[in-house]
Parts: structure tokens; C-alpha cells; sequence
């Protein structure tokens, strides 16, 4: 089994990392290292179903996920006085639902290849004998993520999504959106259309030029922690007032 995993850190914001449909936190690994290696305290759920094997993710539901996100709060608000969310994929939904529903309890969000919108669910029923959708081939071949996915599975997540998209403009935490350029899962036009109906009005965005969909642990996964460190940092430092009135590309 592939567990959850904390990395220390001395600032008052703490990030909670969340990994992917059928992934693991290992997925959240390099962010989480960036993020420590800056001072942010950061801990990476195992998503329920996930990180032991495919029948079980069979018998989840999105909610039994997210549950999973809320006994990570609970873990890292312990010993932090606030909390960032970071997501890849459908963890980024996660932490959207979260901020939605307990904004109190998230103060910023980075979220990667969100997928709002996908162009043919039925890609996501498919086998995955080549491994997640990463451009590096050798990260490509460490993953531990499942190499099929189940149908209740993908039910399961089209009905967070659809949940997510009604609750979008209840969202008005600060917020960096990243996606990859070459991904093959969710469509870039999902960046936008996330920029566009989040209620947010402090809102950043980067498209990472040369990865696939899980930039977290692609090629340019450095710069992934680079521009989520430094966009943390600057709201750790923003007083409350100023988290308005902002947006940036």
C-alpha cells in the first residue's frame, strides 16, 4: 500500500496535498518536497480506494474521498494556523468542494489539471498499460498508479464533477491554476473555463509548456513547486483586505 506522508516545515500556512483519480500521494511528492524545502508544512492524503488495488477504488464513492480530505484538515490544522489546498486532477476537485463547502478552513488553492470538463469520459475507462499521462518516461514507469480504471470509478468522479461545477463561483479563495500544455486526459480549455467561473478575485494561472496531464511529477515538475511556493508566499504574506482585487497570468 502507498500511504500518506508529512513533511515538516516552520511557517504559519500549511498545504495539504491531494493526489489524482486512481493515483497516489507519491504523485504529490515533488510539490510536497518544494513546498517543505520553503518552509510550508505539507501533508499528502491517500485518497480511500486508492494505493492498494483496483477493486477497491470499484467500491468507493466520491464521497468516501473526500472524507479522506477532511481527515487530512483535521490532521495538518492541528499544527498549523492556516491551511493551502493543492490538488492534481480530481484532487483539485476535491479541494474546490472543500473551499466551497468549509471556506473557513482553506485559505488559498493550487490547482493542476483540473478537470471541469472531460472531451470523452469514455477515455477514462480504458486500461492504462503505459501508465499515467506523464512525458517522463522514467516517472512514468515509478508511478504506482492503478493501470485500470474502474466504470464505478469514473461514475463516481462525473458526479463530483458535476457537483463542483455548480459550486464554483462560492469559491473566492486565492487560487493558482497550472495545467500542462500536452495533456491527453483533460483538455486545456478546462484552465480557462475554471478562470472564468470561479468567484475568486485574486486568481493566477500557468500553463506548464512542455508536460502532460500529471504536472506534479512531470518534466517540469520543478517549476510546478517553484510557482506554487512563490504563489504561497505571497499570500501568506498578503494582509486579509488585500487577498482582492487581483488577477494575473
Amino acid at each position: 500500500m502507498v500511504d500518506a506522508f508529512s513533511l515538516p516545515g516552520s511557517r504559519p500556512l500549511g498545504c495539504l496535498l491531494v493526489h489524482g483519480f486512481t493515483g497516489t500521494p507519491e504523485e504529490m511528492r515533488p510539490l510536497g518536497e518544494a513546498l517543505a524545502a520553503r518552509g510550508f508544512p505539507v501533508h499528502a492524503v491517500r485518497l480511500a480506494g486508492h494505493g492498494t488495488d483496483v477493486a477497491e477504488l470499484a467500491r468507493t464513492r466520491w464521497t468516501d474521498w473526500f472524507a479522506s480530505v477532511e481527515a487530512g484538515v483535521a490532521r495538518l490544522r492541528a499544527s498549523t494556523e492556516r491551511l493551502a489546498v493543492a490538488g492534481m486532477s480530481m484532487g483539485s476537485l476535491l479541494a474546490l468542494h472543500l473551499a466551497a463547502t468549509r471556506p473557513e478552513d482553506v485559505t488559498a488553492l493550487v490547482l493542476c489539471g483540473t478537470p471541469l470538463r472531460l472531451s470523452d469520459a469514455r477515455l477514462a475507462m480504458l486500461p492504462k498499460p503505459d501508465g499515467p499521462d506523464v512525458a517522463d518516461a522514467a516517472m512514468r514507469a515509478a508511478s504506482r498508479s492503478y493501470r485500470m480504471t474502474p466504470l464505478a470509478g469514473v461514475t463516481e468522479l462525473l458526479r463530483l464533477q458535476a457537483v463542483v461545477r455548480r459550486e464554483l463561483s462560492h469559491v473566492t479563495q486565492p487560487a493558482l491554476l497550472l495545467h500542462g500544455r500536452h495533456d491527453h486526459s483533460v483538455p486545456l480549455a478546462n484552465l480557462e473555463l475554471l478562470r472564468r467561473s470561479l468567484g475568486s478575485p485574486w486568481i493566477e494561472t500557468g500553463v506548464l509548456e512542455h508536460s502532460w496531464h500529471v504536472i506534479t511529477m512531470d518534466v517540469e515538475r520543478d517549476e510546478v513547486g517553484r510557482l506554487a511556493a512563490e504563489f504561497l508566499e505571497r499570500v501568506e504574506a498578503a494582509p486579509a483586505h488585500a487577498e482582492s482585487g487581483r488577477q494575473r497570468s
